[in-house]
């Protein structure tokens, strides 16, 4: 195992994450799957975090010794544990979930996204959430509809449209081609959104476009998006 691991905790189907986790395997990336938290070993040190452990591949890592954590989940889910008793899974999902919140929120190494309460990943906000902080920023963005069709308990919200202009940014990279305008709005955006890595999408290429949505998971089995990514750790 490499001296100093990057974890990279996603689902065991992320197909993304495993494309990442092999292309950078010589550098430290190490797959961290839910089940992996029932692994004996795991420790939160609260006051010293230095001192918490991480259990990565059978091996107990101090978190001193972390390269750095991608993280690829917004939260536990009972059904990436069926190891667990299936009347504990609720539970022990949402035991596990708290206890990544605090590990993740406490280390000092680059967590990319670093938690936002309740979610492990940044914030899990709504389109309109979304909209709300584009337009706080004076960037323009489309509107969102939600339709509520007769004999549906829950509104239907509208789909992303096709043919979006995408950027992500991935620390200090800014990636994708388009207006230098909506460069910049994307760098706001996940300044504003306190996000380390993040995609954003917008309806042209030119400098009148309007904001989308976001997407908190860029796309790790794209080559250029890795690249950045590893530059992001020490």
């Amino acid at each position: 195992m490499a001296e100093r691991p990057l974890l990279v905790l996603a689902d065991e189907q992320d197909v993304a994450a495993q494309a990442f986790v092999a292309r950078h395997r010589k550098d430290g990336a190490r797959l961290l799957k839910p089940s992996d938290l029932s692994r004996a070993g795991w420790c939160h040190r609260v006051g010293d975090p230095a001192a918490s452990v991480a259990m990565v591949e059978g091996r107990a890592v101090p978190a001193s010794m972390l390269r750095g954590v991608v993280t690829r989940l917004a939260a536990i889910l009972p059904t990436q544990l069926p190891h667990v008793a299936e009347a504990d899974r609720n539970y022990v999902a949402s035991e596990m979930s708290a206890f990544l919140g605090a590990w993740l929120s406490a280390l000092s190494c680059p967590v990319m996204n670093r938690p936002f309460v309740p979610s492990l990943s940044g914030p899990a906000w709504t389109r309109e959430q979304w909209a709300k902080l584009a337009l706080d920023l004076d960037i323009p963005a489309i509107p969102v509809r939600r339709e509520v069709r007769p004999g549906s308990p829950l509104p239907t919200l509208q789909p992303v449209p096709e043919g979006c202009v995408r950027f992500d940014v991935i620390g200090p990279t800014i990636l994708g081609q388009g207006h230098l305008r909506l460069r910049a709005h994307a760098r706001r955006l996940a300044d504003g959104a306190g996000m380390a890595m993040l995609g954003v999408l917008f309806d042209a290429e030119d400098g009148d476009a309007r904001f989308v949505a976001a997407d908190r998971w860029p796309d790790l089995s794209d080559e250029a998006i890795g690249e950045a990514l590893m530059e992001c750790m020490p």
